[in-house]
């Protein structure tokens, strides 16, 4: 919280302060690639059994458990007002996320079972499960982000930066797929997603920490390169198989010049 009022107080300075008007602002628009590894655990309403064969360890993976992962792509493009001489950049537009998310089984080599357990029936007396060589989720969200861009220090054709940011987005598809080591159980994975009872945020928000460098003449198209601090989702659901603590990554971005005045 202190640091969004942080930000917003350095926003309303720079709009309000003379140099605002009396230095020359220059417009760009970025094309950018985002891909972050998201740290996260295994949804609990998942109904996992993991009695798969024997455990083994090697090099701190164990053969034969389950493990959940999550990585999100964004693509995004971005006009940019440079301000302050320089110093500041504020950018927005439009971005396309997707969250993918899969649980699958951690083979090291020592155990080849290659499945788990799903239970998706409890009724009284009755159990039953399905086995299952993984299951993936995919959703796709598009959105507006707002990125502000501190630049204290500059060297020759580098600038080297700060940069926070804030998106929020809201849901075009989401796909949930198991693949079942019978096929015959594929008839049934519609009934059985139903009755776990999960189901996809309809709106997606992130809150983003970077150190960047930025490399080119400011009159001629310019590489930025970016690597995410710990960063958060702040909505919840955005996967049913895991849940997202922090996530880090990159991004790269080419930035082209559209007007100066």
């Amino acid at each position: 919280m202190k640091i969004r009022l942080l930000i917003l107080i350095c926003v309303l300075a720079a709009l309000n302060t003379k140099s605002f008007s009396e230095n020359p602002k220059k417009i760009s628009i970025l094309f950018e690639l985002s891909g972050n590894q998201v740290n996260s655990t295994l949804n609990e309403k998942w109904n996992i059994r993991q009695d798969v064969g024997s455990y083994y360890s090697y090099y701190n993976s164990s053969g034969g458990s389950v493990m959940p992962d999550m990585f999100i792509t964004h693509l995004a493009v971005k006009p940019e007002i440079s301000l302050l001489d320089n110093k500041l950049a504020i950018s927005t537009g439009l971005i396309f996320s997707n969250v993918l998310s899969d649980l699958n089984i951690v083979d090291n080599g020592l155990n080849s079972t290659g499945f788990f357990y799903l239970r998706y029936n409890s009724t009284g007396s009755t159990t039953e499960y399905a086995k299952v060589h993984s299951i993936t989720e995919s959703s796709n969200y598009l959105g507006i982000p707002f990125d502000l861009k501190f630049i204290p220090f500059t060297a020759g054709n580098f600038d080297f930066y700060l940069k926070v940011g804030y998106q929020l987005g809201f849901k075009m598809s989401s796909e949930t797929k198991i693949d079942f080591v019978s096929e015959s159980m594929d008839q049934y994975q519609s009934a059985i997603l139903q009755s776990i009872g999960l189901t996809t945020n309809n709106l997606y928000s992130a809150w983003t920490n970077a150190i960047g460098v930025t490399y080119g003449k400011r009159d001629k198209t310019r590489y930025n390169f970016e690597i995410l601090l710990p960063s958060f989702i702040n909505t919840q659901n955005n996967s049913t198989i895991t849940i997202p603590n922090v996530y880090t990554g990159f991004r790269l971005s080419i930035q082209v010049p559209i007007k100066s005045r």
